[in-house]
């Protein structure tokens, strides 16, 4: 079988190379004597060669004999390191391509494998009688030896590790003749955070804290603790998340201040968990006794304030459930801001603003907690006066909930007209003809991929070309009048609760005590929230047709909410003033946007149609529609 070997692979693995799965040689082999067993190796790209060492999980291939002298295989997994001034591929991870196969190509041997054993370099076949050097690192404390499988294959797949490992360290001038030099005496050398893993021994990094969170409390088995992280930026750009635990937490947390440039070392480095945080590096530091935080009087201008990694509203469309994005856009309008009880019992604020950007798009943003009073204020007081402010979005979260839309979390942060090339971008666009043009939202619901063209259908269309009856929903658009409305159920009694960052919703029961009780939650509370069930007769040209409105397209249909129509028809028995809230909503032309699907009932299967949004039509937009279409026709 005739392979080939990469081309200068050492090379590009001493470089840092870590993604190149290369396909070396195997010119010798042979287990390390020592606490622990280990096999080191000698791998050959063809023309150079280089001292290798397989991690404890290859152990078995070795010993098999799956794998020796003259075995050609592709490095799956490896990382470079520097010990005793040697560098040393460890290799984690490999694939076996040849068993046994002679010299390819000429190698050329690194010195000290030479030196030390001249008889390896008369015969390449041969296996070299060892390197003192090379056996005493592999027997000692050194970072290979150190490693394990799992941390080992987390830190090749990591984003960060496009640098190799830190060199040895090298005091500086003042440390040189005088002596041994005591352990952690001199000063660590200051790395860029792409460049940290858990195998260095003494590492600093310096860097701009660009957030920081709240104590948080928790329970488990160990019992009671606290919590906190904050997250750092370099001037390389590298991010990273720091966390302290207990103790750490009240040496730490009161010095941490957001927008300072610290000098950070001797912290342990674990897998980052992709559940709780979002920055782009796998690894995240862990603060411990003896880590040394100094804080950097000398502002550092090489170190940004923030990073971003802006998308699209466009991009926010097709954007998975629940990932974390970066946005920027105009704020359009904000609504106020409305109490919501969470599950836990406690209450807290919902706040809503649309943003706008140049795809012609707009998405809705919902602030939560703190959010809603602090930067929705301010907001609100800007488009109060008139202005529509730039708002950045650090670190939203993005729901697929009745549409796209993004939230704030705890790791959120939002920038008001922020010193951005992209804010200066959005403000002429929007000065000049973006504040007039029309824009489609992805949020409640929209069409999926038809933001800026509608898929106009008449009434008759839904069932004359059996939309709804396929695999996946139809979405379309319909423009329409309402010409009845079904008000003895116009609207049920849902649970105020919030699960995880969204309201339960789910239809709740008074019991005895006058409570409302919800079986999904399990909890009482004195007041319920009334979210409209609109049942509604449309009518076009063509015909009439049956659908469904929910709240957000209720609200938008009737113009005030359900619990105020509730309070209007029940409470106050005012079937005068019910009545014309009613009637003031028939007859009048809708843009509709429709989602219909074929539903099982039973033994029985119906299309549904559901009402996702409701417009009044814009006689402007209404004409430019007509007029593009006639182009269409006429060409």
């Amino acid at each position: 079988m005739a392979v080939r070997l990469t081309v200068n692979a050492i090379a590009k693995v001493n470089r840092g190379k870590l993604d190149l799965k290369p396909v070396v040689q195997l010119l010798d082999l042979k287990q390390v004597t020592g606490a622990k067993e280990r096999y080191r190796a000698v791998v050959s790209d063809g023309s150079a060669a280089q001292q290798a060492l397989l991690a404890a999980q290859l152990n078995e291939v070795a010993e098999s004999g799956a794998v020796g002298v003259g075995s050609v295989v592709r490095l799956l997994e490896y990382v470079c390191s520097t010990v005793k001034n040697r560098r040393i591929i460890v290799i984690a991870d490999m694939k076996i391509l040849i068993r046994d196969s002679e010299t390819i190509g000429n190698p050329k041997l690194p010195p000290e494998i030479v030196s030390d054993n001249p008889e390896f370099s008369n015969s390449l076949s041969i296996g070299y009688s060892g390197d003192q050097s090379f056996n005493q690192a592999t027997n000692s404390s050194s970072p290979a030896k150190l490693v394990s499988s799992s941390v080992m294959k987390s830190c090749n797949k990591s984003s960060s590790s496009n640098a190799h490992l830190q060199s040895s360290y090298q005091p500086p001038p003042n440390y040189k003749s005088h002596g041994a030099i005591m352990k952690n005496e001199a000063p660590a050398r200051i790395i860029p955070i792409a460049a940290l893993n858990p195998y260095q021994g003494r590492w600093a990094i310096k860097a701009r804290v660009t957030a920081k969170g709240e104590v948080r409390r928790y329970n488990n088995a160990k019992g009671d603790g606290k919590v906190f992280s904050f997250d750092l930026l370099d001037s390389d750009g590298g991010e990273i998340r720091a966390t302290c635990f207990n103790a750490v937490v009240d040496r730490f947390y009161e010095s941490i201040e957001v927008g300072k440039v610290y000098l950070l070392s001797k912290g342990s480095l674990k897998p980052a968990q992709k559940n709780f945080n979002h920055l782009n590096n796998h690894w995240e530091i862990f603060l411990e006794a003896t880590t040394t935080l100094q804080l950097c009087p000398d502002e550092d201008g090489s170190i940004p304030t923030q990073q971003f990694n802006f998308r699209k509203i466009s991009d926010i469309e097709n954007a998975e459930n629940n990932s974390i994005a970066d946005v920027i856009g105009i704020v359009t309008s904000i609504n106020p801001s409305v109490p919501i009880l969470r599950k836990n019992g406690m209450e807290t604020q919902r706040r809503i603003l649309n943003l706008k950007d140049l795809s012609s798009l707009s998405v809705e943003i919902t602030l939560w907690g703190e959010f809603c009073n602090r930067e929705g204020r301010q907001i609100e007081e800007k488009l109060d006066s008139g202005l529509f402010p730039v708002l950045a979005v650090k670190a939203g979260k993005v729901s697929d909930f009745s549409g796209k839309s993004v939230g704030t979390i705890s790791s959120t942060q939002l920038f008001i007209d922020p010193i951005l090339p992209e804010t200066h971008i959005l403000r002429e666009w929007f000065d000049g003809e973006g504040k007039d043009a029309s824009s489609n939202s992805i949020s409640r619901d929209m069409m999926p991929g038809l933001p800026s063209n509608d898929c106009r259908k008449t009434v008759s269309q839904i069932k004359g070309e059996g939309l709804g009856r396929g695999n996946k929903p139809d979405w379309v658009t319909v423009k329409a009048s309402i010409s009845f409305i079904k008000t003895d159920n116009f609207c049920y009694t849902a649970c105020p609760l919030m699960i995880g960052d969204r309201l339960c919703n789910k239809k709740v029961m008074k019991v005895p005590s006058g409570r409302w009780s919800c079986d999904r939650c399990a909890k009482e509370f004195d007041e319920c929230d009334y979210r409209y069930l609109l049942q509604l007769q449309m009518q076009d040209h063509t015909g009439v047709t049956w659908v469904t409105a929910f709240q957000e397209s209720g609200v938008e249909i009737i113009g005030c909410s359900a619990r105020e129509l509730y309070e209007l028809k029940h409470r106050e028995h005012n079937d005068q003033r019910f009545g014309d809230v009613i009637q003031q909503c028939l007859f009048k032309q809708y843009v509709f946007r429709l989602k219909i699907k074929e539903e099982h009932y039973g033994d029985e299967q119906q299309v549904k149609v559901t009402v996702v949004k409701a417009d009044k039509v814009n006689p402007s937009t209404e004409c430019k529609y007509l007029l593009d279409l006639i182009g269409k026709l006429s060409t």
